[in-house]
């Protein structure tokens, strides 16, 4: 049953990709090898499928490592470690990215997936609890802003290199020059 519900879920974000919400339930069927029956009697919905599919992955991936990064008590090192985590991330995922900002800038998702709001509140969460561990009053929200600036940047701006493909070195570096103009406003 398990198994099943891992190919579903897999196929489905395989196809939402790439053709986001315009992919049709046969084309998901087929790519997770089940029949599309299988499909109707487990979601019912083919938007019901997409949001528990893209859901699962965003829980797995964004809300992940967050609260750990945010435990260490140094700003700058926290900083430095959610920007070359986040970068990272958002980079190995870029085309889920893509796909799920065009369909919310085409009001597609409405706000039950909203991908800039369960990335902002991810990072205001982890930024937070970094904060209230130090005893150190900020911006939150300020911050957090920041911190997706360039978060953003890095996937609708064209780059040189991807990050990911970037020595361990090439992304602290970068990392601490995103840091080091975020400390310079707290």
């Amino acid at each position: 049953m398990r198994d099943t519900t891992d190919r579903i879920l897999k196929g489905a974000i395989s196809v939402f990709i790439k053709k986001g919400l315009q992919a049709t339930t046969q084309e998901v069927a087929k790519e997770a090898d089940v029949a599309e029956v299988t499909l109707y009697r487990r979601y019912s919905t083919k938007e019901n499928l997409f949001f528990t599919a893209i859901r699962n992955v965003l829980e797995k991936k964004f809300d992940s490592q967050i609260l750990e990064i945010a435990k260490e008590t140094d700003t700058k090192t926290f900083l430095i470690h959610i920007i070359e985590n986040r970068l990272d991330l958002l980079e190995k995922n870029k085309d889920l990215i893509k796909m799920l900002l065009s369909e919310n800038l085409r009001g597609n998702l409405g706000n039950d997936l909203n991908l800039p709001e369960i990335i902002f509140s991810s990072l205001k969460k982890g930024l937070d609890y970094h904060f209230k561990l130090i005893n150190h009053p900020i911006d939150i929200d300020f911050c957090a802003r920041q911190l997706g600036g360039i978060f953003l940047s890095y996937i609708v701006l064209p780059n040189n290199k991807d990050f990911n493909k970037l020595t361990t070195q090439e992304k602290k570096e970068i990392a601490k020059k995103h840091a080091k103009s975020i400390l310079a406003t707290l």
